[in-house]
């Protein structure tokens, strides 16, 4: 175990300071689950497993479309069924995989992701 403080992350590299001051730098992957999320969140990044952040665009992609509608196309009715197709798609993409998101971390950014397609 080392007792440290992130100090950067790039994305796939982390450099943590330790408490003597020597910095070691490591590849993300070789941190626990736990530690790799808090890596990420720290730093803003997104701690769902990349198929999530798909699923999510394929969505929003639904979303988009409707919003490019000319303006008498787009009714509280149409909108209301993009945002159900949207969400449709977003929990059909990641039902078969549901098991890999049962991290509290993971599931409550999810919930946020699923959450903001229906304008919350």
């Amino acid at each position: 175990m080392i007792e440290a403080r992130l100090e950067a992350f790039d994305g796939a590299w982390v450099t943590l300071a330790r408490t003597n001051g020597s910095q070691v730098r490591l590849p993300l992957s070789a941190l626990c689950q736990a530690d790799r999320n808090r890596v990420r969140q720290q730093t803003g990044h997104s701690v769902a497993p990349a198929f999530v952040q798909g699923a999510y665009r394929d969505a929003r992609v639904i979303l988009e479309q409707f919003e490019r509608l000319p303006a008498e196309q787009r009714t509280e009715e149409g909108r209301a069924g993009s945002i159900r197709m949207a969400c449709a798609v977003f929990d059909a993409r990641l039902k078969p995989r549901m098991e890999e998101l049962k991290d509290k971390d993971v599931f409550d950014e999810v919930r946020l992701l699923r959450a903001s397609l229906l304008g919350r």
